[in-house]
């Protein structure tokens, strides 16, 4: 088995593949991150290149953040061969990434004429490096692909199939989307609270409470909100994208979707960071202007 990609995701995967008996081959684009590897415990094989990777490879697991950057791997540039030109026809990978959902079908078909199957999957959960704790996974493609995937996947937890390849790239998306409207709805609840004159300790108690869904509001200090330290605005803004190209790959308006979007990209574009406390200082901004 094959994991491309050596970050947080990567490491997970790797990890939690040695650790349940599997040959384990990796590789990154990144030289300093295939050194970072030296020495992993369980023990892993880094490939030393990726012809290297491809030729040992029947199921590749890929970590990368998007199907184009799991294009450029499996094809190459002008530097470097790619992985999947040395993988044995009925070969499959598995792609955690985001979409687009169109470049996903796309890239399934230039898979598809080498024999090289691609699947798509969605963790329910955050694949935590340190954690041993199974992880239901969503899977999209044809059922045979996943049956020859699922004992690599079983290493990680049960899977599902929920449909035909991009399918778990378009619920990703969709789940970008309602994570962004729920930041926007709560961004302008604590709004409405703070020229009410309600103190931040009572919202702080309302929106981690079971009353408020959605993201947790951990800290409320001097008017100023924290929403889930950590999270990427600007990756929720990509899902968003994928979300709208998604429904109208389908042929559903993506109208909602976009407005949502472009909420989220003012407010990235207008502050630094691109955390989530730029949506709400972006809304004080708007308020205080106003």
């Amino acid at each position: 088995m094959g994991v491309i990609g050596l970050g947080r995701l990567g490491a997970a995967l790797s990890r939690r593949l040695a650790g349940a008996g599997n040959r384990v081959s990796l590789y990154d684009l990144d030289g300093d991150k295939r050194r970072a590897f030296s020495g992993a415990q369980p023990p892993t094989e880094l490939a030393p290149s990726l012809t290297d990777f491809g030729h040992d490879s029947d199921v590749v697991f890929s970590a990368l953040p998007d199907i184009a950057s799991l294009r450029t791997a499996a094809f190459g540039d002008s530097d470097r061969a790619g992985f999947a030109l040395a993988m044995q026809p009925g070969s499959v990978i598995a792609h955690f990434g985001s979409g687009p959902y169109k470049d996903v079908l796309h890239l399934t078909g230039q898979l598809g004429s080498g024999g090289i199957g691609l699947i798509d999957v969605l963790a329910c959960h955050a694949i935590e490096d340190d954690g041993d704790q199974p992880v239901d996974m969503l899977v999209g493609g044809f059922g045979d692909l996943i049956e020859r995937a699922r004992p690599a996947l079983r290493a990680i937890g049960p899977v599902q199939r929920v449909g035909a390849i991009g399918t778990a790239t378009g619920l990703a998306a969709l789940r970008g989307y309602v994570r962004a409207a729920r930041l926007i709805a709560l961004s302008e609840a604590m709004l409405i609270g703070h020229h009410a004159g309600i103190e931040p300790e009572t919202l702080a108690r309302v929106f981690d409470g079971p009353i408020a869904t959605g993201p947790e509001c951990r800290v409320l200090a001097n008017g100023e909100a924290i929403i889930g330290s950590g999270r990427d605005l600007a990756r929720t803004c990509r899902a968003l994208a994928d979300a709208v190209g998604f429904s109208e790959q389908i042929g559903v308006s993506g109208e909602y979707v976009a407005f949502a979007h472009d909420m989220l990209s003012d407010a990235l574009n207008g502050h630094s960071g691109g955390d989530e406390r730029a949506l709400l200082q972006h809304f004080t901004a708007m308020t205080s202007d106003a």
